[in-house]
């Protein structure tokens, strides 16, 4: 891990227990929320055996698509923070702090049980 990536690491920590959004979180602070949000997604990606993107570095997967509904029928009760994805028919509520390795292993099998 380079010194950027150790700076990063540590910053993306100090920012997820804060419990605040990448947008509250970066106020005052020398970068945007978008490059908090895209070196969090990088260095899971890389640590995860990616290789990362850029110049030399892993092409992007194919791209799929999924409907993402945030309110519906049987969205959570009022008051309860979250998301619901929507994929191959099932729903799943995301709250903050999911864990995206697990979600993407639900994802790929929902989609491999097509």
């Amino acid at each position: 891990m380079t010194k950027t990536d150790e700076k990063w690491f540590e910053r993306i920590g100090q920012w997820r227990e804060s419990g605040k959004t990448a947008e509250e979180f970066a106020v005052g602070q020398p970068y945007k929320a978008s490059t908090l949000k895209w070196r969090a997604a990088e260095l899971q990606r890389r640590t995860e055996g990616g290789k990362p993107y850029g110049k030399g570095g892993a092409e992007p997967d194919a791209v799929h698509l999924t409907r993402v509904v945030t309110r519906s029928r049987n969205s959570p009760s009022p008051g309860t923070s979250g998301l619901v994805v929507e994929v191959s028919g099932a729903r799943i509520l995301l709250s903050r702090g999911f864990d995206a390795g697990l979600l993407t292993d639900v994802v790929r099998a929902l989609g491999a049980a097509r």
